[in-house]
């Protein structure tokens, strides 16, 4: 099928086989509908439109509008007429090709309508095709050819893989641009013979496709990549879909880069190329009184430092004076967010495992022109004492620590910030800081709660011990309770462990409630408390279990059962039991005897479900309708309570003061005392709070994550600090982003360029922090674009009240080279904005401009706009019914 006609479509034959609204099975297209459903189908069409006529076209719809889901809607329809027709896409990084295999599976399962055997198979309604991951070129064209005898129809692999196929295994006369080329020629060879027909690929899909805009670079990338995707008598892919939000990213040549690649553009200008192959539509959010364009709800703040510190004045006046010594030596002006010393004043080792796929060099700095500056520096204060603290430090951990972090009238997400740093270290510093900032929090309450006479002098000998586990036990020993050792015996549900870990970054506090293997602090009286939660030995452990009935039902009987010379009793496998079908659930316990509780065991799912809003409780009526999902929920919320929030500690801390008040009696009678001592609580606690939200986005998550609440979301245990940061060394960003999405940890994610594309992490966070300057206003739209996003929190709260604010923050160090550099940047960008919506943008330079006055620069920052102006706002390259 590679050279004949697909033939055209019209948006409703799109809407016959495919849904775009999520909550309407029954949707379909009707011409003069403006909602993003109806513009999702339009761009169907008018991308399968372009690609029967012209065999390429560009989406370049605004980030957040749901390109991925409209390119899936291609494939669907290419699979429709051409069943074995072979797709492949290629993406940045690992973690957006994985993101693209969820998107898929849930494409099939939610949004195409038949089970067809074509796209979407009859007997289990999943998907005809399974998504093939590869991550070399090598890999990629043996899997084609293994294809032969073993059909397969989807691959996707990395934009990466075309930049590291000659490596150091040359001489060094060796021409490795030559030898990529060659290499890249040789596969594309591989994969074109072991086509059926010849042909290639049937549809080749680039995401991000701005990757290929330096078309002449003096990269692996750009060689190969002329090789690999082949000439025009010799295209890789019978036809291609390319996908970009920032398509003009520096400049119209852009433009005409990225489509000579697939496409023979000649001489044509990128205006007339963008009219021939592009669909360029922005995006429109629904809300209560209509539709709403990004500047309606964007709010630009600045967030001012200042020099509190008579030393850390002085070194940034040093350092400014040797700045601008250097610039005028070197005769070059410095880049956007190159500094080093406008992040942090410590020079810090590199990563040592930094990720190659990243593309360091160009996005993420460790070391740059003032590297050597801040040496000198530091070590004329070494005599003096330590480095001073960086003023920009102290502003973001301000915007992003809650001045109380247990006040439960405050929406959960709320908590939720996106920092981004140009400089690869500021990422664990960012991290460390505001992880010390909620452990000073989280202590005072545990001191508080433990030693309330002598709160004040016992928090200080902790915090001066750095919140250390050690101190923590010698303080409090006397508050471990008879029966503490048994709860060590036997196996522990673990934490996750992840190659990740970095304890000297993370939580100290948080880290009080996990077991170690081994030490002689392996535990801890938060640990017990957190066992005595999830062992099924103990009682405690109901607590966290859903209600008998999933509403406010309790438990009448436990199991106990003989295990070598003593009897044991075990609640967890009988509270599952009395919730349903044991068997089908994957439960059940041998027990010698059931035996009934002397009064009926209610928990604390049962004392929320009574203080829930009607809309809550209904969402938990039709969660129970699908027992395994209800019971998935149960599972999320319980490994969201233990692991991942400050809930556990809330909980401790109520224990604390329960057992302080010397309740006696058995284990029966001190559980429901202590329900009744915490009911009166509820109303305005942490726990109540993030029932409700993760009650809010459940099913939206299970959506995109199946695989996790299908393993009880285990992958939480492992997320128990409230900030992390992401870098090329950080090897399983999954669980971050996972994690970033739910209304648990962690509340901050501080990141490089590595999750400035293709990924979403919008679902609880409306609130990004450029704390590194972004490179190019494209680059800084990318980032933004990761929360500004269709279904997203912004989203929610237009639908739900009209109104939304997305909080864009640019902290910056006042009077000084950095407030300059922020304001050049601002003015830049504003002007730039709307030509890069239109894709009119003129040519912009990396390089910091003080040729312009910098007067009144925080005018430029964007503030939100009256709602009626969206409908003003028109598409530059919207579908065209003509085309068909």
């Amino acid at each position: 099928m590679g050279a004949e006609r697909w033939g055209t479509l019209t948006p409703k034959q799109v809407s016959d086989c495919i849904t775009f609204d999520r909550d309407r099975a029954d949707w379909t297209y009707l011409a003069g509908d403006t909602s993003m459903p109806a513009r999702q189908a339009e761009g169907v069409a008018g991308l399968w439109n372009k690609l029967n006529q012209y065999r390429a076209a560009l989406l370049a719809d605004e980030v957040g509008t749901g390109k991925t889901l409209q390119a899936l809607g291609v494939m669907a329809q290419l699979w429709r007429i051409k069943p074995d027709a072979r797709v492949l896409i290629m993406a940045p990084n690992r973690d957006i090709c994985r993101h693209w295999q969820r998107e898929y599976a849930k494409f099939i399962r939610t949004h195409y309508r038949e089970s067809d055997g074509l796209v979407r198979r009859s007997c289990d309604g999943e998907p005809m095709h399974e998504a093939r991951l590869v991550w070399s070129l090598n890999a990629l064209a043996e899997a084609v050819e293994e294809s032969i005898t073993q059909p397969h129809q989807l691959f996707i692999t990395t934009i990466y893989s075309l930049s590291g196929l000659v490596r150091g295994e040359h001489g060094a006369d060796f021409d490795k641009l030559k030898g990529a080329a060659q290499e890249a020629k040789d596969i594309h060879g591989r994969l074109k013979k072991a086509s059926p027909d010849g042909q290639g690929f049937d549809l080749l899909i680039v995401d991000e496709a701005h990757y290929f805009r330096n078309n002449d670079g003096k990269s692996q990338r750009a060689k190969a990549a002329r090789e690999f995707f082949g000439t025009a008598d010799d295209r890789l892919g019978a036809r291609a879909l390319l996908m970009t939000a920032t398509p003009s990213h520096k400049s119209m040549d852009d433009i005409t880069a990225i489509l000579g690649y697939v496409a023979d553009v000649g001489h044509t200008k990128p205006e007339e190329l963008l009219k021939k192959y592009a669909l360029r539509r922005l995006r429109r959010m629904k809300g209560l009184n209509g539709t709403y364009d990004k500047y309606s709800y964007r709010n630009e703040l600045e967030v001012r430092a200042k020099f509190d510190d008579p030393a850390a004045e002085l070194f940034f006046a040093l350092y400014q004076k040797l700045l601008v010594e250097q610039q005028v030596k070197d005769g070059r002006r410095f880049l956007y967010g190159y500094l080093e010393g406008f992040e942090s004043f410590k020079v810090q080792a590199c990563e040592e495992d930094q990720d190659s796929e990243e593309d360091v060099a160009k996005r993420d700095f460790q070391g740059a022109p003032d590297t050597e500056i801040l040496r000198r520096l530091a070590r004329m204060h070494e005599s003096l004492g330590n480095l001073p603290a960086h003023p920009k430090y102290d502003a973001l951990v301000s915007s992003c620590v809650p001045k109380d972090v247990f006040n439960g009238a405050i929406d959960v997400h709320e908590h939720k910030h996106l920092v981004f740093v140009r400089r690869i270290p500021s990422v664990r510093e960012i991290a460390n800081r505001i992880n010390t900032a909620y452990d000073k929090q989280m202590g005072r309450r545990i001191v508080e709660a433990l030693a309330p006479e002598d709160h004040e002098r016992t928090l200080k000998k902790w915090e001066t011990r750095h919140w250390s586990r050690v101190e923590f036990n010698r303080l409090f020993e006397s508050e471990e309770e008879v029966g503490d050792a048994i709860l060590l015996d036997g196996n522990d549900p673990a934490p996750d462990e992840h190659s990740d870990a970095d304890d000297a970054v993370y939580s100290k506090v948080a880290n009080l409630f996990v077991v170690k293997k081994t030490g002689a602090h392996r535990s801890t009286d938060c640990s017990n408390f957190s066992l005595r939660l999830r062992k099924p030995e103990s009682l405690f452990s109901l607590l966290l279990e859903p209600a008998s009935d999933y509403q406010k039902g309790t438990y009448l009987y436990y199991y106990r059962k003989r295990s070598s010379d003593r009897l044991r009793d075990e609640y967890a496998s009988a509270a599952l039991e009395a919730r349903g079908d044991v068997e089908k659930r994957g439960g059940g316990v041998v027990a010698d005897s059931s035996v009934e509780f002397e009064n009926p065991m209610p928990t604390l799912w049962g004392l929320m479900y009574c203080k829930l809003e009607p809309a809550s409780r209904q969402k938990i009526e039709l969660l129970a309708r699908n027992p395994a999902l209800i019971e998935s929920f149960g599972h999320y919320l319980k490994n969201g309570y233990l692991f991942a929030s400050p809930v556990i500690v809330e909980l401790y801390c109520w224990y604390a003061e329960f057992r302080r008040c010397g309740k006696t009696g058995d284990v029966q009678q001190r559980y429901l005392a202590f329900l009744s001592f915490i009911e009166v609580k509820l109303s305005d606690s942490l726990a109540l709070a993030y029932f409700c939200a993760a009650l809010e986005t459940f099913e939206a998550l299970c959506e995109n994550w199946e695989d996790h609440w299908k393993s009880h979301w285990h992958v939480l245990t492992g997320l128990n600090s409230p900030a992390f940061y992401a870098s090329g060394a950080v090897k399983d960003r999954q669980r971050l982003i996972l994690g970033f999405n739910t209304p648990f940890y962690p509340n901050v994610l501080a990141t490089t360029s590595v999750l400035q594309e293709g990924v979403n992490l919008h679902m609880q966070c409306r609130k990004v922090h450029h704390y590194g300057i972004a490179w190019t206003p494209g680059d800084n739209e990318q980032r933004v674009g990761r929360v500004d996003r269709l279904f997203g929190k912004v989203n929610a709260q237009l639908e739900r009240g009209g109104r939304a604010e997305l909080a864009i923050h640019y902290p910056y160090l006042a009077q000084s080279f950095d407030e300059e550099q922020l304001a050049s940047f601002i003015r830049e960008k504003y002007i730039v904005e709307e030509r890069m919506d239109a894709c009119r943008q003129s040519l912009t330079s990396a390089e910091i401009d003080l040729c312009n006055s910098t007067d009144h620069w925080t005018s430029y920052l964007r503030k939100p706009t009256d709602d009626k102006l969206a409908l003003a706002i028109s598409d530059p390259f919207p579908y065209d019914p003509k085309e068909t």
